[in-house]
């Protein structure tokens, strides 16, 4: 599905922001790599040049080893492996172009192109005004309070409190980060068609379609409809307590959590994620019904042993 790729690269492309370094292809998932593809097409993401002499094993992706030049190939000579073949994915690294993405950024806003993009550290920017808030763009959400200053420098010749643009952080340490009004990039901003949308807060990007499109992995803004492929009847529409799960179950970024935890975050009394998604006898082959029992087994996995649950589209 063409929304499910968007979303998936638009994913990919705020956590290779956030990270800052370069990627190497093998390193990626098979779908994150389809991610990647988009990305290239898309020119977010430049070809960057490593040391060929010394690669990161393609078998245990731990340790680096020397290459060497064998009568089938290439071999990396790894000290826990020992030799591997290597294959051109293992060779080819990439950056991603902050550049791509604050351009991309500036045309959702409608930032004016006389308003000049401002370096204020080396992982921040100004890139203009909207709607009279500065905008700011960084890597990390709490880099702003290691940057006391920043606020007052941005908001002198503006009444309007600054927007900070920043990727998720792990774990919600704050919701007001330095007193500016934060918009994480997953969540207000979707790539549909090799551009970004700006996402009101309250308020959910549709599609051409008009069914909502999938903008955190395959689920919509909102939580409330999720895009499962292997689902003869399109997207799904999910309860409020089928979406708080969701929703609590992407807070985690596929990190395994006892139902406990995941109850709390999403509000919920039931003592299992599975609870708000049982199909009574009477619903039986329903769609509505069957739809999000659907979604919950294809997207959640859950350890028996351990009692954890983990949702691995989320990471």
């Amino acid at each position: 599905m063409i929304g499910n790729r968007n979303a998936a690269a638009w994913k990919l492309a705020c956590d290779l922001f956030e990270r800052g370094v370069p990627v190497i292809e093998s390193a990626l998932s098979e779908s994150e790599r389809d991610a990647l593809a988009l990305l290239v097409e898309l020119k977010a993401v430049k070809p960057k040049a490593i040391d060929a002499r010394y690669l990161l094993c393609p078998y245990c992706q731990l340790h680096r080893g020397l290459v060497v030049q064998v009568r089938a190939g290439l071999e990396c000579h790894c000290p826990d492996c020992g030799p591997v073949s290597i294959d051109k994915p293992d060779t080819r690294a990439w950056m991603f172009d902050t550049d791509w993405l604050i351009r991309k950024l500036r045309g959702a806003l409608d930032i004016p192109a006389q308003q000049a993009t401002v370096s204020l550290t080396s992982d921040i920017w100004r890139i203009g005004n909207h709607q009279r808030h500065p905008v700011i763009l960084g890597k990390h959400p709490d880099h702003i309070l290691l940057h006391p200053g920043l606020q007052s420098r941005v908001s002198a010749r503006s009444t309007n409190p600054a927007w900070l643009i920043t990727p998720k952080p792990l774990k919600d340490v704050f919701d007001d980060p330095g007193g500016v009004a934060w918009l994480p990039l997953e969540e207000r901003f979707n790539l549909h068609g090799g551009n970004l949308h700006f996402i009101e807060p309250g308020e959910t990007f549709l599609s051409n379609d008009d069914s909502p499109t999938a903008v955190n992995g395959p689920f919509s803004a909102d939580f409330h409809t999720v895009h499962v492929d292997g689902w003869p009847h399109g997207s799904i529409s999910l309860s409020e307590a089928q979406a708080a799960v969701f929703k609590a179950l992407w807070h985690f970024k596929g990190i395994p959590q006892l139902a406990e935890p995941i109850m709390n975050k999403a509000g919920l009394e039931s003592a299992k994620p599975i609870d708000v998604f049982k199909v009574k006898s009477q619903n039986k082959g329903d769609p509505k019904y069957e739809g999000p029992l659907h979604a919950y087994k294809t997207l959640v996995e859950t350890d028996r042993r351990s009692g954890s649950y983990a949702m691995h589209c989320a990471r």
